[in-house]
């Protein structure tokens, strides 16, 4: 039986699942490190064109989706050495085997992704991402149900988020620790309330 490769892309319903001064340049900041405003416009980019997709057309949609999932990786990869998961780069071309062997292939898995706004560069990073959150969520709650291990590790990495002090530009949202995800972009208090015109 085939498992739909969508159940295991890296979204925010995968992983279930503050501030410090943003740094010129930076789409999202962190005490373990900065996300670039350069990184995240090159994936969007490149998720866009593997649509088919003008890549310089804005994508609000897109960015958040990328944004959420660099910062996401980031507090995985985060936890996971914290809590010495290690993941093999056997596991990770075993795991791509198996998708293609459940989903059609190397190009049905690599078209699945890229439906998903993941960059097909990106691949073997996700996966990566996906085992290490698997296995943090069964060490975080050994004797857990699925739901208990998902809630055990969105807890976790909202706690972590809250260490780390992950900041989102404005220019791209807000990010809500509680969630672990990027929520909207800040009202703007120069602007009038709605239906009120500027003076």
């Amino acid at each position: 039986m085939k498992r739909p490769l969508a159940a295991v892309l890296i979204t925010a319903s995968v992983l279930l699942a503050s501030s410090c001064s943003l740094q010129a340049g930076a789409a999202a900041t962190s005490t373990a490190g900065n996300i670039s405003e350069r990184e995240l416009t090159s994936q969007v980019q490149e998720s866009l064109t593997g649509k088919g997709l003008n890549a310089d057309a804005p994508d609000a949609a897109q960015t958040n989706k990328t944004l959420n999932r660099l910062i996401l990786g980031q507090l995985v990869n985060e936890l996971a050495t914290r809590m010495g998961i290690d993941v093999t780069q056997g596991q990770i071309d075993s795991q791509l085997a198996n998708y293609e062997a459940q989903n059609g292939g190397a190009e049905a898995v690599r078209n699945a992704f890229v439906s998903n706004g993941i960059p097909a560069s990106q691949i073997p990073s996700v996966i990566l991402i996906n085992l290490q959150a698997a296995a943090l969520a069964k060490a975080l709650a050994p004797e857990g149900s699925q739901e208990k291990q998902n809630a055990a590790l969105t807890t976790a990495l909202a706690a972590l988020s809250r260490e780390l002090e992950v900041t989102v530009s404005p220019r791209f949202g807000t990010w809500d620790a509680a969630a672990i995800t990027v929520g909207p972009t800040p009202f703007d208090l120069a602007a009038p309330p709605k239906g009120l015109r500027a003076a």
